[in-house]
């Protein structure tokens, strides 16, 4: 049996390899002067020492406070449309491309 901690660091660097080549292939491919890596992954400090760590391109990185989940983002904005009188009932369909505003 694999100790969970060993199944979960080889599962998380699977997923930094995979992220790393296919951005490092896709700046090459699209000729890209810098790379951005932001969203929730990239608080994840293996994910920035790897992204660093490489010369070919300057990496920009914000900081970690910036670094949130989308639902953090999606949840702020019901919660501000809530506070300014806006109501959905429970029937709204889900649609990916709804505006915020």
């Amino acid at each position: 049996s694999v100790p969970t901690e060993d199944l979960a660091a080889s599962f998380q660097q699977a997923v930094i390899d995979v992220l790393f080549k296919k951005t490092i292939n896709a700046a090459r491919e699209f000729g890209a002067k810098e790379i951005l890596v932001a969203g929730g992954v990239s608080a994840n400090k293996h994910l920035r020492q790897t992204f660093k760590s490489q010369t070919e391109f300057p990496v920009h990185i914000p900081p970690l406070s910036l670094c949130t989940d989308n639902a953090a983002m999606i949840a702020s904005a019901g919660y501000f449309r809530y506070a300014l009188g806006y109501e959905s009932n429970l029937e709204m369909d889900v649609l990916a491309t709804y505006p915020l505003s």
